[in-house]
């Protein structure tokens, strides 16, 4: 088959197959589908660290797009902290550094008011 379990998750079996069915979809259903994926990584994440930062890049690749909510925005700079915090944990200063700046780009224009905690 083209897809094989790997451990909790699916993937292709062979990275042609994924680029290639990458390559043939509608870039606007790409953006989407790196959101359901995200949004359903965190959900599992609990604290696992690996599914956190899987969800969060997962994430960050639907928010180059910029269509977002204000709410949606706050979450994930909240998640790109907490990710950031997990990179740091493990010694991954620059991948820390990336969310850290995804972060900040989803916070608010008043976020020094509103989102003072983040």
């Amino acid at each position: 088959g083209i897809m094989e379990k790997a451990g909790p998750m699916y993937q292709f079996t062979h990275d042609i197959i994924q680029q290639t069915v990458y390559e043939l979809a509608p870039s606007n259903d790409l953006k989407l589908l790196h959101k359901v994926i995200g949004k359903s990584l965190l959900k599992s994440a609990a604290n696992n660290p690996t599914f956190h930062l899987l969800a969060v890049d997962q994430i960050n690749i639907f928010c180059k797009s910029g269509d977002r909510t204000p709410d949606e925005s706050a979450q994930y700079a909240h998640a790109n902290a907490t990710a950031a915090k997990f990179a740091i944990g493990s010694s991954s200063f620059e991948q820390a550094r990336s969310y850290i700046n995804v972060g900040i780009q989803l916070l608010e224009a008043q976020h020094w008011q509103t989102q003072y905690s983040l």
